[in-house]
Protein backbone atom coordinates (compact mmCIF):
# COMPACT_ATOMS: atom_id res chain seq x y z
CA UNK A 1 0.00 0.00 0.00
CA UNK A 2 2.61 2.19 0.99
CA UNK A 3 4.64 1.92 -2.52
CA UNK A 4 1.20 2.12 -4.68
CA UNK A 5 0.72 5.56 -2.86
CA UNK A 6 4.12 6.53 -2.94
CA UNK A 7 3.86 5.92 -7.04
CA UNK A 8 0.63 7.86 -7.00
CA UNK A 9 1.48 11.21 -5.16
CA UNK A 10 2.18 14.28 -7.51
CA UNK A 11 6.33 13.91 -7.55
CA UNK A 12 6.78 17.68 -9.04
CA UNK A 13 5.53 19.25 -5.84
CA UNK A 14 7.19 21.38 -2.99
CA UNK A 15 9.40 19.42 -0.15
CA UNK A 16 8.14 19.93 3.26
CA UNK A 17 10.43 21.00 6.27
CA UNK A 18 12.40 18.01 6.04
CA UNK A 19 13.62 18.62 2.79
CA UNK A 20 12.62 15.13 1.33
CA UNK A 21 11.20 16.15 -2.06
CA UNK A 22 8.07 13.43 -3.49
CA UNK A 23 10.32 12.60 -6.76
CA UNK A 24 13.31 11.15 -4.18
CA UNK A 25 10.75 9.16 -2.60
CA UNK A 26 9.71 8.44 -6.37
CA UNK A 27 13.53 7.06 -7.41
CA UNK A 28 13.64 4.71 -3.91
CA UNK A 29 10.33 3.48 -3.85
CA UNK A 30 11.30 -0.21 -3.80
CA UNK A 31 13.74 -0.03 -0.65
CA UNK A 32 11.94 2.55 1.42
CA UNK A 33 8.24 1.02 1.20
CA UNK A 34 8.66 -1.78 3.86
CA UNK A 35 10.67 0.63 6.30
CA UNK A 36 8.06 2.96 5.65
CA UNK A 37 5.35 1.01 6.26
CA UNK A 38 6.79 -0.46 9.78
CA UNK A 39 7.59 2.82 10.89
CA UNK A 40 4.10 4.04 9.99
CA UNK A 41 2.59 0.57 12.19
CA UNK A 42 4.72 1.42 14.74
CA UNK A 43 3.44 5.49 15.08
CA UNK A 44 -0.12 4.08 14.56
CA UNK A 45 0.26 1.83 17.31
CA UNK A 46 1.58 3.90 19.99
CA UNK A 47 -0.74 6.78 18.93
CA UNK A 48 2.15 9.78 18.25
CA UNK A 49 3.31 11.02 15.73
CA UNK A 50 6.94 13.13 14.98
CA UNK A 51 7.45 16.59 16.37
CA UNK A 52 9.11 17.34 12.65
CA UNK A 53 5.65 16.67 11.21
CA UNK A 54 3.49 18.88 13.30
CA UNK A 55 6.08 21.64 11.78
CA UNK A 56 5.14 23.94 8.47
CA UNK A 57 6.94 26.32 5.89
CA UNK A 58 4.66 28.62 5.49
CA UNK A 59 4.98 30.03 2.25
CA UNK A 60 2.63 33.58 0.81
CA UNK A 61 1.25 31.83 -2.30
CA UNK A 62 -0.20 34.74 -5.33
CA UNK A 63 -3.95 34.37 -6.23
CA UNK A 64 -4.55 37.66 -8.15
CA UNK A 65 -4.15 41.48 -8.41
CA UNK A 66 -1.41 43.04 -8.03
CA UNK A 67 1.44 41.33 -6.39
CA UNK A 68 2.48 45.09 -3.74
CA UNK A 69 -0.39 44.13 -1.91
CA UNK A 70 -0.50 41.80 0.55
CA UNK A 71 -4.21 40.69 0.68
CA UNK A 72 -3.66 39.00 -2.78
CA UNK A 73 -1.45 36.13 -1.22
CA UNK A 74 -2.59 33.15 0.70
CA UNK A 75 -0.79 31.43 3.07
CA UNK A 76 0.60 27.79 2.29
CA UNK A 77 1.86 24.98 4.40
CA UNK A 78 4.83 23.05 3.23
CA UNK A 79 4.85 19.43 5.49
CA UNK A 80 6.32 16.87 5.83
CA UNK A 81 5.87 14.60 2.49
CA UNK A 82 6.32 11.47 4.54
CA UNK A 83 3.35 12.64 6.95
CA UNK A 84 1.05 13.46 4.32
CA UNK A 85 1.77 9.67 2.92
CA UNK A 86 0.84 8.28 6.15
CA UNK A 87 -2.32 10.71 5.95
CA UNK A 88 -3.48 9.60 2.71
CA UNK A 89 -3.03 6.15 3.90
CA UNK A 90 -4.91 6.60 6.78
CA UNK A 91 -7.79 8.55 4.69
CA UNK A 92 -8.11 5.94 2.27
CA UNK A 93 -8.70 3.22 4.95
CA UNK A 94 -11.33 5.07 7.21
CA UNK A 95 -12.95 5.81 3.68
CA UNK A 96 -13.38 2.11 3.01
CA UNK A 97 -14.25 1.45 6.14
CA UNK A 98 -16.59 4.15 6.33
CA UNK A 99 -18.25 2.69 2.91
CA UNK A 100 -18.07 -0.87 3.14
CA UNK A 101 -19.48 -0.79 6.17
CA UNK A 102 -22.63 1.72 5.42
CA UNK A 103 -21.47 4.04 7.65
CA UNK A 104 -21.70 7.03 4.95
CA UNK A 105 -24.67 7.87 3.93
CA UNK A 106 -25.63 7.65 0.26
CA UNK A 107 -26.22 10.89 -0.62
CA UNK A 108 -23.05 11.86 0.91
CA UNK A 109 -20.80 13.16 -2.54
CA UNK A 110 -18.16 15.67 -1.24
CA UNK A 111 -14.53 13.73 -1.02
CA UNK A 112 -15.76 10.05 -2.12
CA UNK A 113 -13.96 8.89 -5.23
CA UNK A 114 -16.07 8.11 -8.53
CA UNK A 115 -19.67 10.53 -6.94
Amino acid sequence: MVAKKIRDMKHNKSPGVDGIPPKLLLEIVEQISIPLATVFNLLLEEGVASLEWKEANIIPLFKKGSRNKSDNYRPVSLTSVICKLLERLIIDYLVNFLVKNYLINPSQHGFLKAR
